[in-house]
């Protein structure tokens, strides 16, 4: 059940409505398929010392991520769904013409007007018709090579 009480459809139903609304930069209609409860996992944080962004985190993660990156695209290339689950390889492309800021990264990134691509996973766990959980596998060596980003 969503916040209104009522189902939002199978959970590739709700993660293709998720990800239609990530590529075009839509905070609201993400936020709209995410439970309450809801966690974003990047694997890329230290799991032992930052955990899972909560979902009122996650709420800042994605509009800074939008901003970063205004021009985005982002292409499913194989999805693979079960009754609860549903995971999705990805290829990122945009322009980073805005800064990297918290929650995307610990330290903020000064854009550099450089088209990136890089590839990653995510994983949805749905339960009642809402995203419980995503776990993002993001491939950040690539992000940061091709930004020119020096740890």
């Amino acid at each position: 059940m969503n916040n209104t009480g009522t189902s939002q459809g199978t959970a590739l139903e709700v993660v293709t409505r998720y990800l239609e609304a990530l590529a075009v930069g839509d905070s609201q209609a993400m936020d709209a398929c995410r439970a309450a409860d809801y966690v974003l996992d990047l694997i890329h944080r230290d799991a032992f010392e930052q955990g899972a962004l909560s979902h009122q985190e996650t709420r800042a993660f994605w509009p800074s991520w939008f901003a970063s990156f205004p021009d985005m695209d982002l292409q499913v290339v194989r999805t693979i769904a079960a009754e609860t689950v549903v995971v999705t390889q990805w290829v990122f492309m945009g322009t980073n013409d805005g800064p990297l800021t918290e929650p995307v990264f610990d330290r903020e990134i000064e854009p550099t007007g450089k088209t990136i691509r890089f590839r990653g996973v995510s994983i949805y766990d749905v339960q009642e018709g809402l995203i419980q959980r995503e776990t993002l596998y993001m491939d950040l060596v690539t992000l940061f090579v091709e930004l020119g980003v020096t740890l």
